[in-house]
């Protein structure tokens, strides 16, 4: 599902909110990347989690957006040849959001752990972000497939 702004459109005067999920992960991959640098500093895991926090906070609403439309426009918004993939995709959510339950309580007492604890931890923080860049590009293929065939580019 395709991120729409909350803010009026540039053109108003005001500058567009990128709220999609997407948007989020080059932060957690900054943080990723000082790792190596950071590994015993306390205050890296406070950040490391209130970015966690905030994805998995963007993630329970995308994931009630999808479900909102799954009720109020039925299965009719995609093309009965992708329901099946859609349906996937639906049911990845939870999946998601549970691993990043997992990430969050291991990162609020990550300060405390093994650096072997630590590197586990690092390896599942960037299988998430890769699983999460996946599902947001199928979700897209998924919308843009069928605006395309809503403005008539396949009948």
């Amino acid at each position: 599902m395709a991120s729409i702004p909350f803010a009026p459109s540039p053109d108003q005067g005001a500058v567009a909110h990128d709220n999609s999920i997407s948007s989020m992960l080059p932060a957690l991959e900054s943080l990723v990347e000082d790792a190596p640098d950071r590994v015993f500093d306390p205050t890296f895991y406070e950040l490391i989690l209130t970015e966690l926090k905030r994805l998995h906070a963007r993630l329970r609403v995308h994931h009630a957006a999808g479900e909102i439309l799954t009720t109020e426009a039925g299965a009719g918004q995609t093309a009965p040849e992708h329901q099946r993939e859609q349906n996937r995709l639906r049911a990845e959510h939870a999946d998601m959001l549970g691993a990043l339950d997992r990430l969050i309580r291991a990162a609020e007492s990550m300060a405390d752990l093994t650096a072997e604890d630590k590197e586990v931890f690092f390896a599942r923080l960037r299988e998430m972000i890769a699983t999460t860049r996946r599902h947001e590009t199928e979700e897209d293929r998924l919308f843009y497939l069928s605006v395309w065939r809503e403005t008539g580019g396949e009948s």
